[in-house]
């Protein structure tokens, strides 16, 4: 599995130099991998936030996006600031803390 953050928007944003935040399981520790299990399994469950508001930021609010990869294809999960889901949050601050540009 390959999670994949994207963030848009805010103060200081320059689209150009805009990379995702990357973080493959198989670079993990295993304590780390059972970690992230159960952090995506919980954001995909959350129910998903409607498309115009995902989109719909307040003023220098961002847009969250995360890429899931799993081998039979990818899950894709939006939010904006200021509804950010729990569980889409403590997925996000995983991949922030341990993943690279």
């Amino acid at each position: 599995m390959q999670a994949e953050l994207f963030i848009e928007g805010g103060v200081g944003f320059f689209p150009g130099l805009a990379r995702p935040i990357v973080r493959d399981e198989n670079a993990l520790s295993a304590d780390k991998r059972d970690e992230l299990a159960p952090l995506v399994s919980a954001a995909r469950a959350e129910p998903a936030v409607p498309r115009a508001a995902a989109s719909k930021t307040e003023p220098d609010g961002r847009i969250y996006s995360t890429r899931i990869g799993f081998a039979d294809g990818t899950k894709e999960l939006s939010c904006a600031d200021p509804s950010v889901p729990p569980a889409f949050a403590a997925l996000m601050a995983f991949i922030k803390a341990h993943g690279h540009r």
